[in-house]
Formats: structure tokens, C-alpha cells, sequence
């Protein structure tokens, strides 16, 4: 067997080396796969970028009033807000009510735009999807209304030439009573008024409202109607012509037409006018006719003793014509012809049984002040009379011109010197009632009453205490206090040759007042003065007011206290005037027989006041 020998591997010895034919890789599916991957990459960056949380507080899309504040902070939507409200104010207010043009500068009111408020309203609260939605523009715009701000006070101010020219109050239908028993009767009329409640919302939100503003004008019916009124009118018509007889025990008695025409009435009440009677009226007629059958009742009244005790003078029933039952007898048949009427009994305002609930057990508080004569002592005297008895409830208020009136001849009062203008004396009706305000006040102030109102007089009354003092007029100055303690005050008043004395009767409480005075300072000297008065004769003097007290400052005070603990700590500071004397000067005297001139009394320095004068007080 023939055996070979190779020296070489056998792939050599096959013949020359043919190259290896390689296998191809798939390469396309992994290129898509890395296009896809970085596009993906890139939508989800950009994802993430626009949706992002980039700081700011408002959400993209968001307009507050048409302005777009979307990815702005806070601090910028309010500035872009602020100028937007500015430019829409700077437009002026116009309000156009009842035919008329009502203009008036914003700035007055400080109108403004409450850009805080509507900021708040659009800050952030957005997620991921909604900030991307919006910024991709796919987001629905979130519209903020913007409200306006303003002061109060200034535009009740501003509001006020609106209010007066639109402003007409309801008159209710009256009926005028008049001699002939026709009662004509006065229209009602509608009232008016501006609806500010819409005027207000309309500023709030003046950015669409404005500039412009119509105004409702409000209709307010009056209580009373015209129909209402005739009806009333009519029964009292009714009655004023139709003839009326009273029969007491057989007795009959004709009223005549001008005395059912006194005592018509109308009487208003919940909204309604009504036909009535006047039940003071008839007594007042029937008293006249029958006074023979009939007593006046009599009030209990008060009185001390003399440890400054309360006692009670009882009172006593009257007796008269039941008026009571006759006017509502017309009241319901206003032409009813023959009435009977009886006696009946007369209960007093004030029975016994009142005045001993009423709790007053003593003397809480008294003045007395001296007089010395005089037609200003009659004054007195009258006025005292009018207050003796008054009571002022717990808690309620006293007025001394409201207690005794209106101080006229018809009521007793005459003519007496009183403080005039430039702090001269004159006469007039009802001077020396301040005498009663003065002793009333310090009354009132020993009794721990709540002072409301007092004014001293203008120069000092050497019969009064300094600074401790109170003068009244009618129509001002006033004497007010209030009863400010749980318990009622009977005013007692008493006058003789001496003076006068106020008392204060209640339930002392625990009450206890302590005063102070302090001494006068500042002086000031009171002087002469002299006047010229053309309506005396040529050189005639008359001697107005003698020279009084200097001027002088004063301060005094007092301290309440209930049962033993101190409730009220006051001072008060007064400036007097000097009393000056005044000296009323005549035309001079002419000049006869060429010789000098008499001297001027005007002109001299001679003094001859030097008496104290009669003051009023």
C-alpha cells in the first residue's frame, strides 16, 4: 500500500486560498427602531418642557376682563390688571337719572381696580396635562371678571346731588278741616328715591357697565291713599250736618253744629286715616251744661315731711258725662240723632295705687335760690307751679322748656329782665324762668342725674354758686339731664317771699354724690359802656345796666357713687364775662348862645353806676 507524506496541511495542498463569503446583518429595523426612539425622545422632552412648571402662578389660556395674564406670575398679572382698570376708570362715571346727567370724577370715590381679587381667582391650580394643553393652544381660555373698588363714605358724598334732585318723599293724603264742614282732602302723591343698592353694583363692575349708569328710580306708595282719605272725609261730613240730641235722665240738650265741628277729628294709625271724635272737646262742652252733676277727679300727689320723707296725698275719683261712650256711639253712626248719656265715673291720671308702686320713699336731691322782688319773682312762681309734680320715669329724659312750654302772656307768664344780646339786660316775656333752671340743675346734680345739656349764664349771679349755674330761652339754650337710676323722680317745687326750692323725690339706690369748687382766676375787670340812643331826648342818660361782677374762670365737679362704688367722675370749666355797666346816651345838646359846647357824656370817664343791677336768671 502506497502511503503519501504531506508536509503541508491538507487545506493548503488543496490550491490558492478562496476569500470566506460573509453572512449580511439586518441593519434597517434597528435604524427605524433608533429614529423612533429619538423622535419619541423628543416628543416627550418637549411634552415635558411645555408642560413644565415654570414659575409662574397663572395658568396659559387665563384672561382676567379681556387682558391674557396666562404664564405670568403674580406680581405681573396684577400690574398688567391695574393698568387695564386704570384706563377703563379714567373714562369717567356718568349717571343718568330722571332726565338728568349726574358726572363726577372716579378719583373722588378712589374707584380702582380690586386686581388683588381677581388675581386670586386665577392663580394656579393647574396639572401637568392641563399647563401642555394650554400651551399647545388646545386649552380652553378661563375668563375672570374684574371688580372695582371704591370708598363708601365718598361716594354717599358723591351721591348726593343725585339723591336731591330725584328724592321726593310719599305724601300721604291729609284732610284739612276747615269753619265751613266741606274737608276738602290733599291728594297723596308716590314717592321717589335712587336705587343706590343698583348704582353700587353698577360701580363694581364699571368696566362694562360704564362709563354711563341709568338709575332706577325707586316708587314708594304713600301709606294714606286719596280714597282712604274721602272716605274719612265723608263720614265726617256726615256728621258735622246732622243734628244731635243728648238726653241725661230726660233731660235733653242739643249740640250745636260749631261743637261737633271742634270736635271732628282724623286720627292716623298703622297706616290708615279714620273719622274720630274728640273726647276733650265734649267733656269740655258738657262740663259747661251739666256742671252741677259733675266733680273733677283729683291726682295723688306728693309731699315731704320733715326728715325728707316721702308721703302720699291720695287722689280722688270725679265724676261726669261718659263722653267716652257718645263719641264711639258717633264714631260708628256719625248721623245718629238722639243719643242717651249717663254719668259716669272719672278715674284721676294718677290714683293712689300708682303712686305707691311707683317706689319713690325720699329726698335724693334739693336746691334752693333766694330772690328778693320783682316782676321776674311772678315768673317764677308761674313756672314753679307748671313743673311742681312732674314725673320723669327711670331712664328717661327731662327738657326744662319741653316741662314748662313756651312762655307766653296766655299762659301766665309777664315781661322781666333777662340776658340779651352783648350781655344787656332787656325785658321779656318770662324773664327769671332761668332762676328755675338753675336751682332744677343743682337739684338734678346732688340727685347723681345723668347731665346732658346746660349752659351758665353769660356773667355771674352773685345768688347762684360759681360755674354751678343754668340758664334757658326758648328755642336755647336748654336744661337736659337724664334719669339714668332704676327708680322714678318726682320733681317737687315750692316758693314763697324767700326763694325757691327743688326737690328730687325717688329710691336713693345706694346713690351718693360728693362736689368740688374751685376758686375763680383769670379776672377780668367789667367796665363802663356807653351807647348812643337816638330815641331819647337831646343829653337824656338812662342807666340800662348798673356795673356788676368782673369775669372771672371757674371749675367745678362732682363724683357719683351706688353703693359706695363710684360710677361717674365729672368737671366742668365756665368763663364769665364781666358785668359791664351800660349807659344809654341821648343826641348831645346843641350849641346855644355861641358859648362852648357841654362836654359829650359819651365821652366822659364819670361813672355812675355803681349799684347792683336786678338780673334776670
Amino acid at each position: 500500500m502506497r502511503v503519501y507524506r504531506f508536509e503541508e496541511p491538507v487545506r493548503n495542498s488543496l490550491g490558492p486560498k478562496r476569500p470566506a463569503k460573509r453572512k449580511r446583518r439586518r441593519r434597517l429595523p434597528i435604524v427605524i427602531a433608533l429614529v423612533v426612539l429619538v423622535a419619541l425622545g423628543a416628543v416627550v422632552g418637549g411634552a415635558l418642557y411645555l408642560g413644565r412648571d415654570t414659575g409662574a402662578t397663572i395658568p396659559v389660556g387665563t384672561e382676567i376682563d379681556g387682558v391674557d395674564v396666562g404664564d405670568m406670575t403674580t406680581a405681573q398679572a396684577k400690574a398688567a390688571v391695574r393698568v387695564h382698570g386704570a384706563q377703563l376708570v379714567a373714562r369717567g362715571v356718568v349717571l343718568v337719572a330722571g332726565g338728568n346727567r349726574f358726572e363726577f370724577d372716579p378719583a373722588a370715590i378712589k374707584l380702582r381696580p380690586n386686581a388683588q381679587v381677581a388675581v386670586k381667582a386665577a392663580q394656579d391650580d393647574s396639572t401637568f396635562l392641563e399647563r401642555l394643553s394650554g400651551r399647545l393652544g388646545f386649552g380652553a381660555t378661563h375668563e375672570i371678571p374684574l371688580t372695582y373698588l371704591y370708598n363708601q363714605r365718598e361716594l354717599s358724598q358723591a351721591l348726593l346731588p343725585v339723591r336731591q334732585a330725584t328724592t321726593v318723599a310719599p305724601r300721604n293724603a291729609t284732610i284739612i278741616k276747615d269753619s265751613s264742614g266741606r274737608f276738602p282732602v290733599r291728594p297723596a302723591a308716590d314717592g321717589k328715591r335712587p336705587n343706590v343698592g343698583d348704582i353700587q353694583l353698577a360701580l363694581r363692575s364699571i368696566g362694562t357697565t360704564g362709563p354711563e349708569i341709568p338709575v332706577t328710580i325707586n316708587v314708594s306708595q304713600p301709606a294714606i291713599t286719596t280714597e282712604e282719605a274721602q272716605v274719612a272725609a265723608a263720614v265726617a261730613r256726615t256728621f258735622v250736618k246732622s243734628p244731635h240730641i243728648v238726653t241725661l235722665n230726660s233731660d235733653p240738650r242739643r249740640v250745636p253744629r260749631s261743637v261737633a265741628l271742634r270736635a271732628t277729628e282724623f286720627t292716623t294709625s298703622d297706616g290708615a286715616i279714620a273719622f274720630d271724635v274728640s273726647r276733650a272737646t265734649l267733656r269740655a262742652y258738657f262740663s259747661g251744661v251739666f256742671h252741677k252733676r259733675e266733680r273733677a277727679p283729683k291726682n295723688a300727689t306728693f309731699t315731704t315731711n320733715s326728715a325728707g320723707k316721702a308721703r302720699i296725698i291720695g287722689s280722688r275719683d270725679g265724676r261726669g258725662v261718659d263722653v267716652d261712650a257718645l263719641a264711639l256711639v258717633w264714631q260708628k253712626a256719625p248721623s245718629e240723632h238722639i243719643v242717651p248719656i249717663t254719668i259716669g265715673v272719672r278715674r284721676p291720671a294718677l290714683t293712689s295705687e300708682k303712686a305707691q308702686k311707683m317706689g319713690v320713699t325720699e329726698v335724693v336731691g334739693e336746691f334752693f335760690t333766694p330772690y328778693t322782688g320783682g316782676p321776674r319773682v311772678s315768673n317764677i312762681q308761674r313756672g314753679a307751679e307748671i313743673l311742681d309734680q312732674y314725673i320723669l320715669p327711670a331712664h328717661g329724659t327731662f327738657s326744662l322748656n319741653k316741662a314748662l312750654g313756651e312762655r307766653t302772656e296766655g299762659r301766665g307768664f309777664i315781661a322781666a329782665p333777662m340776658i340779651g344780646e352783648g350781655n344787656i339786660l332787656k325785658d321779656a316775656i318770662g324773664g327769671g324762668v332761668s332762676q328755675i333752671a338753675t336751682t332744677t340743675y343743682n337739684a338734678a346734680f346732688f340727685s347723681g342725674l345723668k347731665l346732658i345739656d346746660h349752659t351758665p349764664h353769660s356773667f355771674w349771679i352773685t345768688r347762684y354758686p360759681t360755674g354751678r349755674e343754668a340758664t334757658v330761652s326758648w328755642g336755647g339754650p336748654e336744661l337736659v339731664f337724664e334719669n339714668d337710676w332704676d327708680a322714678p323722680i318726682v320733681i317737687l317745687t315750692h316758693t314763697d317771699e324767700s326763694g325757691i326750692t327743688v326737690r328730687m323725690l325717688s329710691n336713693p339706690l345706694g346713690r351718693k354724690v360728693t362736689s368740688w369748687m374751685g376758686k375763680p382766676y383769670s379776672y377780668s375787670k367789667a367796665k363802663t359802656v356807653r351807647i348812643r340812643d337816638l330815641s331819647l331826648a337831646p343829653g337824656e342818660v338812662h342807666v340800662q345796666q348798673s356795673k356788676g361782677s368782673d369775669g372771672f374762670h371757674i371749675k367745678y365737679g362732682r363724683r357719683v357713687f351706688k353703693d359706695g362704688k363710684l360710677i361717674s367722675k365729672e368737671a366742668w370749666h365756665w368763663r364769665y364775662a364781666p358785668e359791664d355797666a351800660v349807659i344809654m346816651m341821648g343826641p348831645r345838646k346843641p350849641v346855644g348862645g355861641g358859648g362852648a359846647a357841654p362836654a359829650d357824656p359819651a365821652t366822659t370817664t364819670a361813672d355812675p353806676a355803681t349799684t347792683d343791677a336786678t338780673t334776670t336768671g
